[in-house]
């Protein structure tokens, strides 16, 4: 599908307006956006340096993609599990037509899903193996935050994994957390302070304040909640049903904060802009926290059912028809995207064939209604039920795809891009959660569990990441 996919439609899908700001990222310099980390225009710079055509890039992405399908295989294999086990994950997450054109997007899931994978098995690594398993984790986790920030909830999730993933915390656990947590920080502070020298600007993005203003804006009411003081201008009397979602408040001109504060992609010149879009979204969720959990809930449940109303932004179709149609999601035309790839990647020509076959086979395998409600009971119940070693992995794995899932939505809102990254991670703690049901299952009904994991207290549970591969 890779091939053909290549063969439909080259160099990349670029109709995604994010693709722009990256090859501009490439284009002007490191640190050109204040709005997102710019690790993913680093990884464009350095595969531009070795040839300035686009389908290096998408070479490079289906290569990642399926290496990640490897890891998440391994992975499945260091817990305990089977050979047939670990192929499930790999499968789910290397045929996913999601993935595939995520793949072939110039756009940073890929290269983060691979990273935040890389940490996971790491992770695992390090529970049973050397401290530089463990500093592989802390590396990769780092270097993930730098490609999407949304990384950053990831970290104590490894680190106090690692710490805790023999039950009680050792010398020589503490040790590894602390090794995972010291080179995430190196990693961070590394990129911070090459930020501050190039730009002046501290921290790892300027304009970190947007998303959560974008969460809060659809139902914010400045009667049920003190609007801190040089903020009241964020208020509106817009009933909330008629309000537009979270992109409009935070993208389009004529949003509240935008007419305070200016667009998002350039440093506000007005002081502490960001800490006092912050404070007031802070302060609409403390006055009306029942509205933002209603608001989550909505988005919540378009996990399962994309298509569900809510203030958050693109469902699964609707994301698919802007990667390959653009902003108008029919014509096929970005101009913004247009320039900035045409100034990187002036030699490239383009071919758009028939993606009928492509759109139909992400449709089929898409992961979402009774698949993703399956997957989403199977993860909860590994937390419980697979016993041994297993267990602690698989605990890791449903910490990860939870964070992965539902962080954005706290944060900012839903759309159908931010979950396909938690495929990975979900599937595998959905395979070894169905392991530990069948093996559950069989051994209430007197059948034979060879082959299915042991709950005997007889045989010794080795420590996770000392099992085959």
């Amino acid at each position: 599908m890779r091939v053909y996919f290549t063969i439909e439609w080259r160099p990349a899908i670029t109709g995604y307006s994010d693709s722009g700001i990256y090859f501009q990222d490439a284009q002007t310099g490191p640190f050109a956006d204040p709005f997102r980390t710019v690790g993913y225009g680093m990884f464009l710079s350095v595969l531009h340096a070795v040839t300035p055509h686009l389908l290096l890039v998408t070479f490079a992405q289906h290569v990642i993609g399926l290496a990640t399908g490897v890891l998440l295989f391994l992975i499945v294999r260091r817990a305990g599990g089977p050979v047939w086990l670990g192929l499930v994950p790999a499968a789910f997450l290397i045929l996913a037509g999601d993935q595939l054109f995520l793949e072939h997007a110039a756009l940073t899931e890929t290269l983060f899903t691979f990273l935040v994978t890389l940490a996971i098995y790491g992770a695992v690594r390090g529970s049973g193996g050397a401290v530089l398993w463990a500093a592989l984790a802390g590396v990769s986790a780092g270097l993930s935050v730098t490609v999407r920030e949304a990384g950053l909830v990831l970290v104590p999730i490894f680190v106090l994994w690692l710490v805790f993933a023999n039950r009680r915390p050792t010398r020589r656990t503490l040790i590894k957390g602390g090794v995972a947590l010291a080179a995430t920080l190196i990693v961070l502070g590394g990129y911070a302070g090459w930020r501050s020298a190039d730009t002046g600007l501290s921290g790892l993005t300027t304009n970190d304040a947007w998303n959560l203003y974008g969460r809060v804006a659809p139902f914010a009411d400045c009667t049920k909640f003190v609007a801190p003081t040089g903020t009241e201008q964020l208020c509106e009397s817009t009933p909330p049903e008629t309000r537009a979602n979270d992109n409009a408040y935070i993208f389009n001109p004529t949003s509240p904060a935008q007419q305070m504060f200016g667009p998002p992609y350039y440093v506000s010149a007005v002081p502490d802009a960001m800490g006092k879009l912050r404070s007031w979204s802070l302060a609409a969720i403390r006055g009306q926290p029942l509205d933002y959990l209603s608001a989550v809930g909505d988005d919540l449940v378009r996990l399962i059912d994309t298509n569900h109303p809510s203030k958050g932004d693109l469902s699964a179709d609707d994301f698919i028809a802007f990667l390959l149609g653009g902003p108008d999601m029919r014509s096929g035309r970005n101009d913004f995207v247009a320039y900035w790839q045409g100034r990187l990647y002036p030699h490239d020509h383009l071919q758009r064939g028939n993606m009928g076959v492509l759109k139909g086979y992400e449709k089929t395998t898409r992961v979402d209604g009774v698949l993703m409600a399956v997957l989403l009971v199977l993860m909860l119940a590994s937390i419980w039920i697979v016993p041994g070693p297993a267990r602690s992995v698989a605990r890791l794995l449903a910490a990860v795809a939870t964070a992965l899932l539902v962080g954005p939505i706290l944060t900012k809102g839903y759309d159908f891009r931010f979950t396909v990254p938690a495929i990975g991670s979900l599937s595998a703690a959905a395979a070894l959660g169905g392991w530990g049901v069948s093996a559950w299952w069989r051994r209430r009904s007197g059948a034979s569990t060879r082959g299915l994991p042991s709950t005997s207290s007889r045989e010794p549970a080795a420590p996770a990441g000392s099992g085959p591969l």
